[in-house]
């Protein structure tokens, strides 16, 4: 696909930024919790996680060799299986409390599959001499 690579970059920069966004609410103790700032729970700052890799990502998604876009799929979906471990996690009803999920935690999910399937349509150039 032509815009594989801008369409990726694009994608990672938009997780970074979900990742400061509300993911959900405990309405109980009234606590926000972004994936920056968990708010007093257990929880942990799951967006650094996410952060992280998406740069990672979207650094081979800039570079134009093979092995990074074979390395970013791998990436990509380190990014996708910790995007729905953090749905599991963080909209788990506990103790008869269920917290009230916002949009930023769907759209980790989407994101981080769109990134995934941006990496298995890379633009590779193909010498056209035989071997």
């Amino acid at each position: 696909m032509k815009y594989s690579q801008p369409i990726g970059i694009l994608l990672c920069l938009l997780l970074i930024y979900t990742t400061t966004q509300p993911l959900v609410f405990i309405e109980s103790r009234n606590w926000t919790i972004t994936g920056w700032d968990p708010a007093g729970s257990s929880f942990g700052q799951a967006g650094k996680f996410l952060s992280f890799f998406a740069v990672i990502s979207l650094a081979f998604f800039a570079l134009p060799f093979i092995w990074a876009k074979r390395f970013n799929m791998v990436f990509a979906a380190m990014l996708l299986a910790w995007s729905y471990r953090n749905f599991l996690i963080m909209s788990t009803c506990l103790m008869g409390e269920c917290p009230q999920k916002q949009w930023a935690l769907y759209a980790c999910i989407l994101i981080s599959a769109g990134i995934l399937v941006m990496t298995f349509l890379p633009k590779i150039k193909v010498s056209s001499q035989p071997q």
